[in-house]
């Protein structure tokens, strides 16, 4: 019997430890881990404070730039200051380097649009590729009609990929180009 009562002594605390809540909550890093080395980061020939990143010493991203909006907890949009028109760079931090896309009106509303479809869900996954296609491919040599390569690995729904796709397609001609800032 009092093997009985030990084997359903253990059992119950087991499954009250098992089941405690014990105040640890898993999350993904937030946005305003992101805003925060994108408010005051300092790169070789970039610098960020608050709103504002000056890049110097760099082939054509000179200048200042205007921060405009995060993109998931990845990076973040800046408006070129001294561009005519609407020129922007989507740039993510990367370790002691700035990953700077630059892209037109058309690039950062298909930025938008992506975010819109696919919030957290996939939406990291797609913007990397992205920025990395450009990265390896240049933004002129890439085939946003292409949307496999884009995709690839992101575990869409086919609901979703379709959306994609056409916002990539609609969006072809938005970078106009991609360097590292170190």
């Amino acid at each position: 019997m009092k093997v009985y009562l030990l084997i359903i002594s253990l059992l119950v605390m087991s499954f009250i430890s098992c089941t405690k809540n014990t105040g640890i909550t898993v999350t993904k890093p937030e946005s305003n881990l992101i805003l925060s080395k994108m408010q005051s980061g300092t790169w070789q020939n970039a610098t960020a404070n608050g709103n504002a990143l000056t890049i110097t010493g760099n082939n054509g991203y000179d200048g200042n730039y205007t921060f405009d909006s995060p993109v998931l907890a990845i990076g973040g949009v800046y408006k070129n200051d001294s561009a005519v028109g609407n020129s922007y760079i989507l740039t993510v931090p990367m370790g002691p380097d700035l990953a700077v896309v630059e892209m037109n009106k058309k690039g950062k509303d298909a930025v938008d649009a992506i975010l819109d479809v696919l919030d957290d869900e996939g939406g990291e996954a797609v913007i990397g590729n992205l920025i990395n296609s450009i990265m390896q491919n240049g933004a002129a040599n890439i085939d946003l009609s292409d949307a496999d390569k884009i995709l690839a690995n992101t575990n869409l729904s086919p609901e979703k990929y379709e959306q994609i796709e056409s916002i990539l397609t609609a969006s072809s001609g938005g970078f106009t180009g991609g360097d590292i800032i170190n």
